[in-house]
């Protein structure tokens, strides 16, 4: 059975981490608009992140952009009672599956597929 309390428990505190990292890098960069980037971010919603980093940043933040889309995913999911559920054909995601990476959105039969 998946605890979906305990996921978002843990979902948002990679959340915290996640953002925090990239604001350290970005306000440690020697790029000059990283470091506009990440004044821009301290002061706007942690919410709004995701498409102001998304418009501003290259590739390089590409995985830490793609851990970030799939933590909101999560607890949006979360919120709307949808977690747990695979995004394609809607059956029960395994709760191994889940407890290994709460950020699952597919089955492992539609994620084989895609």
């Amino acid at each position: 059975m998946v605890n979906a309390q305990h996921h978002l428990q843990h979902l948002n505190q990679e959340l915290d981490q996640v953002r925090a990292s990239l604001l350290f890098t970005l306000s440690n960069s020697t790029n000059l608009l990283h470091q506009s980037l990440a004044e821009t971010l301290q002061q706007n919603n942690p919410e709004q992140w995701l498409e102001l980093m998304q418009k501003q940043l290259g590739t390089e933040y590409k995985e830490s952009i793609t851990r970030l889309e799939k933590l909101e995913a999560a607890v949006c999911q979360i919120d709307i009672g949808q977690y747990g559920y695979c995004c394609d054909c809607e059956e029960k995601i395994d709760s191994q599956r889940l407890n290994a990476d709460p950020t699952v959105q597919r089955c492992i039969r539609c994620e084989s597929n895609s």
